[in-house]
């Protein structure tokens, strides 16, 4: 059927809140999304639009992620072939992320599907259109980037004051019995707990002793000696809270004295030293010692060599190399690059699991927030801390994470945890160089380089401008750029597509920058350009 012969346009209406708040509200903000996106369809009867009855609603969903149900609904839908516009009341409504922009726009394009603003007007059929998009959208994460600097600032803040800010709570606590006091109070059933477990340590001095000995106290409890640890070092038990590197004083009392904690930091202190003759090591450690294993089972063992500059690299060797000499399919990796790298993964993938609500998938919001904050502030160290185990293939690694620890990271009870997501299995590409074999991730996916993209746009204009007529100086007077950088940067108009799409999802190599671009005499050739930028 069709309006004065223009075909029936199926509109759907998509609409989403990041929080929860007001939700339970006869009219919420939801619906007042749903009458204005009805509304605008309703003014474009006569060129055929129709509203799709079924509502597509997301209540309490960051924008951050494309893992939505209503969304998911949605795109299944348009897979149908059910719908053919989409009706959101902003942009930032459908999508916060400039790659997963990118993304729909690619699933909608194949099923014809178009969406449209209620409040901003663009056409996504056009290259212009999608481009003007891809600025909007930059701003859109940006403000999404600060809204969460503010949250990081706000919880630095309220720690200092000693405020508790949410997570797992700590055994031999509460959280206060009045809701308005942001503290914790002791459980007296629990704290008893806690002091003897500092008891036993002092008395005897051994980690995997005190297990032992509370293995057999509580056997229900099953604790391990990364939690037996954490409790021993968490200043929460001295009345303080831990942001960071720093500690303050906390409005909770403490269940442990501050000599008993001492003391106990000084045992501890002095069994974690390992004495090697009377030169101690010098340069960082080996931190994947024991953990990493090549195709044949064989483990890796840390090396290092010294150049002639003093300079000290460390390397994890095959053991078979070592002890049996050369074998072509021993692997000599650097260190450095296979813990970055490493590190890398895990933080991303652990990061990825928990925003999709898949690791954890009862996480409440303030509760991520605090808990992917906890993962962004680990530094290389402590990250491989929380791997047991890394097996090494010419194709792909494979990371085991110990659930204790990414339980207690995350402050979630391992009870909630999707234990499938702490076997990490990534595909890597491997090649071999005279200094060693270097391993490159497949997978990475890094945040697209936003001045580029700028420039980027601003290229494209400059070119649109051009074919409407425009000169060159009229644009190099009105912008006040020297002539020499508009000749340079306007080669960023003819990049690929592919190579657009890889700025954009954040995929490039990390030295794709503007300055690498400009300096290249750019070809023409879409395959020459990828060859030279994307290999």
């Amino acid at each position: 059927m069709s309006v004065l012969g223009k075909p029936v346009v199926r509109a759907a209406v998509y609409t989403r809140k990041s929080s929860d708040e007001g939700l339970d509200q006869e009219f919420n903000s939801l619906d007042a999304q749903y009458e204005a996106c009805s509304a605008y369809i309703a003014s474009q009867r006569h060129e055929g639009w129709k509203l799709f009855k079924k509502r597509y609603d997301d209540g309490g969903i960051s924008g951050g992620t494309l893992e939505r149900p209503a969304l998911l609904s949605l795109l299944a839908d348009v897979e149908s072939g059910l719908i053919d516009m989409i009706v959101v009341y902003k942009i930032d409504r459908l999508t916060r992320s400039l790659s997963d922009f990118a993304k729909l726009i690619d699933r909608l394009e194949v099923k014809g599907c178009s969406f449209v603003s209620v409040t901003q007007s663009f056409n996504t059929s056009s290259s212009m259109g999608r481009l003007t998009l891809n600025v909007l959208l930059s701003f859109a994460q940006f403000e999404r980037e600060v809204t969460a600097e503010r949250i990081r600032d706000k919880i630095a803040a309220s720690k200092k004051k000693g405020m508790w800010m949410g997570g797992m709570v700590p055994w031999g606590y509460k959280v206060h019995s009045d809701p308005k006091i942001q503290s914790l109070e002791i459980c007296e059933e629990r704290s008893s707990d806690i002091r003897h477990v500092y008891d036993l340590y002092e008395e005897l001095g051994c980690l995997s002793k005190v297990k032992r000995a509370v293995d057999r106290l509580w056997p229900d409890r099953n604790w391990s000696r990364g939690r037996i640890h954490n409790i021993l070092i968490n200043p929460i038990y001295i009345g303080k809270i831990r942001h960071k590197s720093e500690v303050y004083e906390g409005l909770h009392a403490a269940i442990i004295e501050q000599d008993q904690f001492d003391r106990v930091q000084v045992q501890l202190q002095a069994k974690s030293v390992i004495k090697r003759g009377k030169h101690p090591s010098r340069g960082p450690s080996a931190f994947l010692v024991g953990k990493v294993f090549d195709e044949t089972g064989d483990r890796l063992t840390p090396s290092k060599s010294k150049k002639s500059s003093g300079r000290v690299i460390r390397y994890y060797y095959s053991n078979r190399l070592i002890s049996g000499g050369a074998d072509p399919t021993g692997w000599r990796l650097r260190a450095d690059m296979l813990e970055k790298l490493l590190s890398e993964i895990v933080v991303t993938r652990l990061t990825d699991a928990l925003t999709q609500f898949r690791l954890a998938p009862q996480i409440k919001p303030h509760a991520l927030n605090t808990a992917k904050e906890h993962l962004g502030q680990l530094d290389t160290k402590s990250t491989l801390d929380l791997i047991t185990r890394v097996d090494l293939s010419e194709t792909a690694v494979w990371i085991g994470l110990d659930t204790d620890k990414v339980s207690f990271l995350i402050q979630t009870e391992i009870s909630k945890l999707d234990l499938e997501f702490l076997r990490i299995e990534e595909p890597v590409t491997l090649r071999k160089r005279t200094n060693g074999t270097k391993l490159t991730w497949v997978g990475y996916k890094g945040e697209p380089n936003h001045a580029l993209i700028r420039a980027i746009v601003t290229a494209q204009a400059w070119v649109e401008e051009i074919k409407a007529g425009r000169s060159v100086s009229d644009i190099l007077h009105a912008q006040n750029i020297p002539e020499g950088r508009i000749w340079k940067r306007i080669r960023l108009a003819f990049l690929s597509p592919k190579i657009l799409r890889a700025i954009v999802d954040g995929t490039t190599n990390r030295d794709l920058t503007i300055k690498m671009l400009t300096r290249h005499d750019l070809p023409l050739d879409w395959s020459e350009q990828e060859a030279l930028f994307l290999s």
